[in-house]
């Protein structure tokens, strides 16, 4: 365990059940790695949306700020405010979720952009352009090919004037259906359709790329890309896993230790039973935590340098782990198990063996994980 996570956990309340440690310092090297990946003229927006994938969006922007970027992407009104309302007046935060009957004013108010994904949020925001005699920045959404929400490309083979007039359009963009996929052919084909759209916006900046795009290759960065999960240290590519940087670290606490003799079953549904005399320790985090039921008999725990498969079903408090090679010094009730260890059990790696995504992880996690930061800008 590395000292300054130590020296986090060693200053937690006694109360705190469980800890997501945060390292902001390697979040700063990520934002760096992927400018180095880059065109040294493509713009990094970050996606700090669903609170910064479960990372905290106030202080991963506050760091992200310091670290250079000045604009934002988030996906509803309410995270857009809340960005607005911590960072400084600079910011440009892009709301991809765009705009709902009601709200256009509340976007002009907090000087917040939408993304404008189809005819009737053009409608909504061009008829409020008119009602305050101004043209309203906005962001067009193309679908060029993943088919849930944006202007189909097709419907720009009418005239684009029809669709944009009235609007001061700052960014044209798409969102790639299979990035993760390097040779799955829908990438080139929808590079193809957003080039041929594009075409039409003469002067408009472009944006295409977001994490696994940008590993594509630099013919898919144009103006801007916008990294989201790179940042927080994930690809969701198999042959990137470890190219990015762990940021989050997750840990919980020893609330029970059980000495089971053999044909002893553990917790729900009796899933578990024990082949021999065994040691278990019971950690205080489940499924409330958002250490999803789907993950029992899967994963690792750490404890005293030793790894402690996950046993039993989980429920919606508690994880129990064989602990039967741990040292007998370590097993106290209040000691910390670790269920990420640094580099080498990571959530990227611990979803690759539940086979889902580093991301439905970390934004599962609830309040009763406290998040620690280190390198927070205050």
């Amino acid at each position: 365990m590395k000292a300054e996570t130590a020296e986090v956990l060693a200053g937690t309340e006694a109360y705190v059940p469980a800890v997501a440690v945060i390292n902001l310092d390697n979040l700063a090297e990520n934002y760096a790695k992927i400018k180095a990946q880059v065109h040294p003229k493509t713009e990094l927006i970050a996606v700090v949306k669903a609170d910064s994938y479960g990372f905290g969006a106030v202080p991963v922007s506050k760091r992200l700020y310091r670290e250079g970027c000045r604009s934002f992407f988030v996906a509803v009104f309410e995270e857009g405010l809340e960005i607005r309302e911590n960072l400084p007046p600079d910011t440009t935060i892009f709301v991809l979720g765009g705009l709902l009957p009601g709200t256009e004013d509340l976007f002009v108010r907090h000087n917040l952009i939408p993304v404008l994904n189809n005819v009737d949020q053009s409608d909504l925001w061009l008829r409020h352009a008119e009602k305050l005699h101004k043209k309203l920045d906005a962001v067009l959404h193309i679908d060029t090919g993943i088919f849930r929400n944006g202007y189909i490309y097709r419907d720009f083979e009418k005239n684009v004037d029809d669709i944009t007039k009235g609007l001061n359009v700052v960014l044209i963009m798409s969102h790639l259906a299979c990035a993760d996929i390097p040779d799955h052919r829908l990438n080139e084909l929808q590079l193809a359709r957003f080039e041929e759209v594009a075409s039409a916006f003469k002067g408009v900046r472009k944006c295409f790329a977001a994490t696994n795009g940008m590993f594509l290759g630099k013919e898919y960065f144009f103006d801007a890309v916008r990294p989201g999960k790179a940042l927080y240290g994930f690809s969701v590519r198999k042959d990137k896993v470890g190219f990015m940087i762990p940021v989050m670290d997750v840990f919980s606490r020893i609330v029970q230790i059980n000495r089971l003799n053999v044909g002893d079953s553990i917790g729900y549904g009796a899933t578990f039973t024990a082949d021999r005399d065994m040691t278990v320790v019971t950690a205080a985090i489940g499924y409330a935590d958002g250490f999803m039921r789907k993950f029992s008999g899967f994963g690792h725990g750490f404890l005293g340098g030793k790894r402690m498969p996950v046993i039993g079903r989980i429920s919606m408090d508690y994880t129990t782990f064989d602990a039967s090679g741990v040292e007998e010094s370590c097993l106290k009730i209040g000691n910390w198990v670790a269920l990420t260890d640094d580099g080498d059990y990571t959530l990227e790696k611990w979803a690759l063996e539940l086979n889902t995504i580093p991301h439905e992880i970390s934004c599962r996690f609830g309040r009763r994980v406290k998040k620690v930061y280190v390198g927070e800008v205050r």
